[in-house]
């Protein structure tokens, strides 16, 4: 029943099949702002012939309309959306995801994992987010002790079990030298280090991971699962690689960019730790006036937060709603990939590879009869022309011109130019034959271009410009082949004591040894 003079514009089938677009454009990470959909309205309302009191000069609805669409419609609120990069919104696409539990479903076949054998390792920094605090309202600035000095960041890298046994943190200290009062209140079988830029690196993560093996202890009847993501420490260490694989450890990588929705500890344990370690900051700042937080009071105040975070419950919560115990490859709708349809292509493989995109038809224009108009008449309605004689209509026919031909969901329209000089990894096993043969014959092509490299710019001592240190060539002892002769090292083993290169096929032993060094 209507009260009053005023006519609805849009009926409730039109303004439902609106919901639905606006709907569709916020699932795609491109949302409508208020103008955005007055202006909206305002297009609609013209191209439909429909009658509107909106206001033509502005080319908008009003403020009037837009709060009684709300009303009647209530799913519909304006928020504010949360950062996503291009690259998380392009990677969680349905071929990764789908490639990455297939991989884990053939490893979970080929050995059985019990929750209690599965785990899921990342490292986060230590400083904390800032909280919201009480002010007066319509102050310009509101301000709030600083707890560290900025660009001081210390890593911590966390690991949690599905069955919701979390292993003792491992901090890694912007500092050269390791002092025992930093260790002062830190949770029990903390492991520490130091780097001189506090972030994660190849020895450090080898480090690491001794610490793993030390509180899994895995064994050829007890093997255990490691779920990581695709950082180059882990990918690119070959040490790391015959480490898990001659203790029963089986490695699989996340695909790239999908660890917001495929790793355990981001899902469910990180946003409670960080939240429960800005408490304890902010605690420490009210009782101890004058003092900010440093290095020496990290370990103390994250064991708070680490003792609180650590339960059962979370780090089940994070494998279930992953998909990983229990097992469900089905555990993310549609909706989810969403985002990903704008460009529907597979992970960014590169500069030199550039699949080709899955494309929409465009609404065809029928163009009208040329008409005698004035220059001025002809700039009125340029941007308008496109859209009078659209042959998109609505599927239940209840606009002749629908909201997806006015604002059309976004979607590429050419093959995407990527600039990335490298290629991106991918969800793989990084302790499968494949991958780590893969790894031996890129670090043998390197050393072979550093030792040709070095022959080359002999005159740079003579000229008193430094030389960087290169790894010695060497001979095959059995047949006499120069390594460095070698196109990418292949049949080539490194030797584990000395790092010399030796011919496999040539010395019949198990042991990656040399001559000398056995």
């Amino acid at each position: 029943m209507r009260l009053g003079s005023k006519v609805p514009v849009f009926n409730a089938v039109q303004e439902e099949e609106l919901v639905q677009h606006l709907l569709q454009l916020e699932e795609r990470f491109y949302g409508l702002s208020m103008r955005d959909v007055k202006e909206l309205a305002f297009e609609l309302a013209e191209r439909n012939n429909l009658p509107h009191p909106f206001n033509k000069a502005l080319r908008m609805a009003g403020q009037d309309w837009l709060n009684g669409f709300l009303l009647r419609n209530p799913k519909i609120s304006f928020r504010k959306p949360e950062a996503t990069s291009a690259a998380r919104a392009r990677g969680f696409n349905k071929p990764s995801v789908t490639k990455y539990f297939d991989l884990l479903k053939a490893i979970m076949q080929h050995t059985r994992f019990e929750p209690t054998r599965i785990y899921n390792a990342d490292k986060t920094a230590v400083p904390p987010k800032k909280r919201r605090i009480a002010a007066l309202k319509g102050k310009n600035q509101v301000g709030s002790i600083t707890s560290a000095e900025r660009g001081e960041t210390i890593t911590a890298v966390l690991c949690m079990s599905a069955a919701g046994h979390h292993l003792p943190p491992f901090l890694i200290f912007p500092r050269v030298r390791m002092h025992e009062a930093l260790k002062k209140g830190a949770p029990v079988g903390t492991e520490f280090s130091c780097n001189p830029s506090g972030y994660m690196t190849v020895e450090l993560f080898n480090i690491w991971f001794d610490h793993f093996l030390k509180y899994t202890r895995p064994s050829e009847d007890s093997p255990v699962l490691l779920i990581i993501d695709g950082h180059s420490s882990h990918t690119k260490n070959l040490m790391f690689s015959e480490k898990a694989r001659a203790n029963h450890v089986t490695v699989v990588v996340l695909p790239p960019h999908c660890s917001h929705k495929l790793q355990p500890l981001d899902v469910a344990f990180m946003a409670p730790f960080k939240n429960f370690y800005a408490d304890a900051v902010e605690k420490f700042m009210w009782n101890n006036p004058g003092r900010t937080v440093g290095q020496y009071d990290i370990a103390e105040l994250l064991c708070q937060a680490f003792t609180k975070a650590s339960t059962t419950e979370t780090a089940r919560s994070g494998f279930y709603k992953t998909g990983i115990v229990p097992f469900d490859p089905k555990i993310f709708g549609d909706e989810e990939y969403a985002p990903s349809h704008v460009t529907d292509q597979d992970v960014d493989l590169g500069p030199k590879s550039t699949p080709e995109p899955i494309i929409i038809p465009e609404p065809k224009i029928i163009p009208s009869d040329p008409q005698p108009s004035t220059s001025k008449q002809a700039n009125k309605n340029s941007m308008e022309s496109q859209f009078d004689n659209c042959s998109c209509s609505s599927l239940d026919g209840s606009f002749k011109v629908s909201p997806s031909c006015v604002k059309p969901l976004p979607k590429l329209k050419g093959p995407r130019i990527s600039k990335r000089k490298r290629v991106a990894e991918k969800s793989s096993e990084i302790t499968s034959d494949e991958y780590m043969a893969d790894l031996k014959k890129a670090r043998a092509s390197k050393e072979i271009q550093n030792i040709k490299k070095a022959r080359k710019p002999r005159s740079r001592k003579s000229k008193g410009l430094k030389t960087s240190p290169i790894e010695e060539d060497t001979l095959c002892d059995k047949c006499g082949e120069v390594f460095s002769d070698s196109n990418d090292g292949t049949g080539w083993m490194s030797c584990f004591e000395c790092g010399k290169w030796f011919h496999d096929f040539c010395f019949e032993s198990n042991e990656a040894k040399c001559y000398e060094c056995s």
